[in-house]
């Protein structure tokens, strides 16, 4: 009995030292577990508040946004994109210096993060420290490549620093990477634009509004680089196509646009149609008034020409080229009175100006009165020595007076 109990004793010794290890690992796998849980827990519930917080900011509703931020990262401290948000709501606040250092929070915890560079180059770029604007941009854009907005933001920078030529490199390099994305063709547009290429922007123009044909702001990028580039033609199509949309038939913009364009095309008579539209809607103002007068006395229209003439006077009494445009077509009548009367009303409105004198001046010419026209030539020159115009008129007339 004594040999059975001892065996026992020994076999039970035995088995618990066996099982200690065992129970210990189990030990510990139970708190590694609870621990895992408790951190799953603890994101999902700053997760939850990331979301809140961003419904929130969108709704514009800081104050509310700013409170979940901060529960969300006493939550969890170490949640980047939660560093990020309260960054961007100290920036809407004006707190760029606060929103400076919670982005560079979100860094610290996330360091590919991309996010927080770009947003850390938004502070930097209203700071106008561009040089570091630039580095956060291409940090965001380094961690995440296949993000146009990060991209763009680089070539914006690369224009604030006056190296549009390097934007334009960098842009054209990625043109087959974002060979779907209309931004990227229209930012390339107004690089060429910048440099004085309007062809190759309205071509690029042209490539991004047919990536994104509801984008009415790429074909009026489009009709512009067109009419710049002289394809008034081409331009005037693209126009009377967005003029032809409800949401933009009364766009003041846009008709000023293709009046212009049909005047380039010899097309006086479309032109005159769509300024006389144009100037008796609510969105038309005195310019219109003045082309419109112009129009009509290229067109030998001077009655129109008058009734423009007087609309201009009445809208903008202190402005000269109502009385300009009066005095020109009295001249042209032969109203000798009634011009010089305009002309000295303009010279009056417009003191700095040499046009109404040389007009004056002219006008007194072509009546025989060289001595008056030669006085209104000197005043002119009295205003503006080296106007070339006065001088050159002040020397005929005397030729022809003396």
């Amino acid at each position: 009995m004594k040999r059975n109990v001892k065996l026992y004793q020994a076999i039970t010794l035995s088995a618990a030292a066996l099982l200690a290890p065992l129970l210990l690992g189990c030990q510990d796998t139970l708190v590694e577990e609870k621990a895992d849980a408790k951190n799953r827990w603890l994101e999902l519930r700053s997760s939850m508040m990331l979301d809140m917080a961003k419904q929130q900011f969108n709704a514009g509703d800081l104050t509310q946004a700013e409170k979940s931020v901060k529960d969300g990262l006493t939550i969890d401290p170490t949640n980047a994109k939660l560093h990020v948000l309260a960054g961007r709501i100290s920036m809407e606040q004006g707190k760029l210096e606060r929103a400076y250092h919670l982005f560079n929070a979100a860094i610290t915890e996330k360091p590919e993060y991309a996010e927080a560079y770009y947003y850390q180059g938004l502070v930097m770029q209203r700071w106008q420290r561009y040089e570091s604007s630039l580095e956060n941009y291409q940090l965001a854009y380094d961690n995440e490549a296949d993000n146009s907005a990060y991209l763009l933001a680089v070539t914006e920078i690369l224009v604030e620093l006056d190296r549009v030529d390097e934007a334009v490199t960098l842009l054209e390099s990625k043109r087959q990477y974002f060979d779907q994305n209309a931004g990227v063709r229209a930012a390339i547009g107004h690089l060429y634009y910048m440099q004085g290429q309007p062809e190759k922007a309205a071509e690029n123009f042209r490539e991004a509004s047919l990536l994104e044909p509801e984008s009415v702001k790429f074909q009026e990028q489009y009709a512009f680089s067109l009419a710049t580039a002289g394809n008034h033609e081409q331009a005037i199509k693209v126009l009377v196509s967005i003029l032809d949309k409800p949401d933009h038939k009364d766009r003041a913009d846009l008709k000023r646009a293709l009046a212009a364009a049909y005047q380039e095309t010899g097309n006086g008579k479309e032109a005159y149609v769509v300024l006389v539209d144009l100037a008796k809607s609510p969105n038309g103002d005195v310019s219109d008034w003045i082309k419109l007068g112009e129009i009509a006395y290229q067109q030998n229209e001077l009655g129109s020409a008058l009734q423009a003439a007087s609309k201009v006077i009445n809208l903008a009494p202190d402005h000269h080229e109502g009385y300009l445009l009066a005095g020109m077509v009295w001249q042209k009548r032969g109203n000798l009175k009634n011009a010089l009367d305009m002309f000295d009303r303009a010279s009056a409105a417009a003191p700095a100006s040499t046009e109404p004198l040389i007009l004056r001046g002219l006008t007194l010419q072509k009546a025989g009165r060289f001595a008056a026209a030669a006085e209104a030539y000197q005043q002119a020159l009295k205003r503006q020595p080296d106007d070339a115009r006065a001088a050159k008129l002040l020397a005929a007339v005397g030729e022809q007076g003396g």
